[in-house]
């Protein structure tokens, strides 16, 4: 974790702490199985949405040759671009181990996680069908 002299967590860093605290929501056995399985996206979805936008900024600092230290909060944009990409990993290897276990205990109800391209042509239509009616 970046701590600066002024004792302030970087931006950047504060918000991907902030979404790690909703994957530890979805890593609670207390919380309702499908309330897991939505943590979990809006973990990932907060994530794209961090690096479109957040971390674009910083690389593009970083591109162009400028350190970004005022812009940052006192450390190098090349700093906290490690610092970002260190604690995404541990996140992403995290969010992975959740979704599997999430994965076991649908399945333990008998519920099952399955990709568009293992259904059927019927199947397929009727997705595409009841999508149209209803959503």
């Amino acid at each position: 974790m970046v701590i600066h002299k002024n004792r302030y967590i970087n931006r950047e860093i504060s918000w991907l702490l902030f979404n790690e605290r909703v994957l530890q929501e979805s890593a609670d056995k207390n919380v309702p199985l499908i309330e897991r399985l939505r943590f979990l996206g809006i973990f990932s979805n907060n994530l794209d949405e961090f690096f479109k936008v957040r971390y674009a900024t910083v690389k593009r600092i970083v591109l162009a040759g400028k350190k970004g230290k005022s812009v940052l909060g006192g450390e190098t944009a090349k700093e906290l671009l490690e610092a970002i990409t260190e604690i995404v990993i541990r996140q992403q290897a995290r969010s992975l181990e959740i979704l599997h276990d999430i994965e076991k205990e649908l399945e333990e109800q008998h519920i099952y996680m399955i990709r568009e391209s293992e259904l059927t042509e019927e199947q397929a239509q009727y997705v595409v069908r009841y999508f149209v009616q209803h959503v």
